[in-house]
């Protein structure tokens, strides 16, 4: 345990959203023990929304990863004289801005990747988990992280996400449900059978079986989620669901989904950024999850399942790519009925 009290400190975690949720709570108890720091978060233009108006952070630092953009955002961070930089990405890329800001104390862990602890003038030791690469171990990522918080002295027992909810923001999801026709006392299932990575994605043609059933016995309307890029998935839920269909695909922001998931009793989806928004907001999260490791990286805190293969003994790899071209296995042998199953003991709140 450190005793350090900078009066100028950067965090370093420019994304993916469940990066940036799983690192929110390190916000909240630093905080608890350096109350007067001045605190700032350096993240990916793409994910600053998801911190735009947090308010135990004093500023946001937006940036655009690059060859010709480096200079900037060196410049960028050396202008605000940081005296501490916390490196929580554990890269070499993020240990070099740490190296290069100026910063006499530059904190990250023992264990970063890509020679990144070479970087860090303090290095933060983790449990013992072997050599296994970081995607495979059982600490998940929210602990992960708060492992440095602890190692200021902050007290790390009760994580905080801080989701900043703008009231302008709220004002247009009100407004997407109302022009659905969702009443206050409709009951949601949220739906987001997208993921970035392909090797994520269970089936969408079972995400709308299980869709299709969970509508019919539970009388509730499926609230679909998705990016702009993601319209053509509406098509066959619309033709299943029909007038069950409450359709958001590229109708929301992220930062505005804590807000979608006020209203809404579960979320169904994949590994992906929208299970750790709802988590965040403690929504019970039905995670289906294939080649990554849950322990580390799915819904963080109670009342939340994660559906994995029981046959698949290749699982967890955390690969991007799976041996086999023709069956993902891992996703695609996780049966309709087992989900739909599972959501309505989570609905019952067996």
């Amino acid at each position: 345990m450190a005793m350090l009290r900078p009066h100028n400190l950067l965090l370093i975690k420019p994304g993916s959203a469940g990066d940036i949720i799983h690192a929110l709570p390190v916000v909240g108890a630093l905080r608890r023990v350096l109350p007067d720091t001045r605190m700032s978060w350096l993240v990916k233009s793409e994910w600053a929304e998801l911190l735009d108006g947090h308010p135990e952070l004093h500023e946001v630092l937006p940036v655009d990863f690059g060859i010709r953009s480096w200079r900037s955002i060196i410049g960028t961070v050396r202008a605000r004289a940081f005296d501490c930089v916390v490196d929580l990405q554990g890269l070499f890329r993020s240990g070099m801005i740490a190296r290069l800001s100026g910063a006499p104390v530059r904190v990250g862990f023992a264990g970063g990747r890509e020679g990144s602890p070479w970087l860090y003038t303090h290095r933060v030791r983790l449990p013992d988990d072997g050599n296994a690469p970081w995607r495979l171990l059982d600490m998940h990522a929210v602990d992960r992280n708060l492992a440095v918080a602890a190692w200021f002295g902050a007290p790390t027992d009760a994580p905080r996400f801080v989701l900043p909810k703008l009231e302008h923001d709220r004002s247009a999801v009100d407004r997407l449900f109302e022009d659905a026709g969702v009443a206050r006392n409709d009951r949601l299932i949220a739906v987001a059978p997208t993921s970035r990575q392909a090797m994520k994605r269970w089936p969408v043609g079972r995400f709308v079986e299980a869709a299709a059933e969970l509508a019919k016995r539970q009388n509730v309307k499926i609230v679909l989620l998705g990016s702009p890029d993601d319209r053509s998935i509406v098509r066959p839920f619309a033709e299943s669901l029909g007038p069950a269909l409450v359709d958001l695909v590229g109708k929301t922001r992220i930062r505005q989904l804590g807000l979608v998931f006020d209203r809404v009793r579960l979320l169904i989806a994949n590994d992906s950024g929208p299970v750790h928004v709802a988590a965040a907001c403690r929504v019970p999260v039905l995670a289906c999850f294939g080649p990554t490791n849950p322990n580390a990286t799915g819904p963080y805190g109670a009342g939340h399942a994660v559906m994995v293969s029981s046959t698949a003994s290749c699982r967890p790899c955390g690969s991007r790519q799976c041996h086999n071209a023709y069956y993902l296995e891992c996703l695609d042998s996780i049966a309709v009925e087992e989900v739909v199953e599972r959501a309505e003991q989570m609905l019952a709140g067996v």
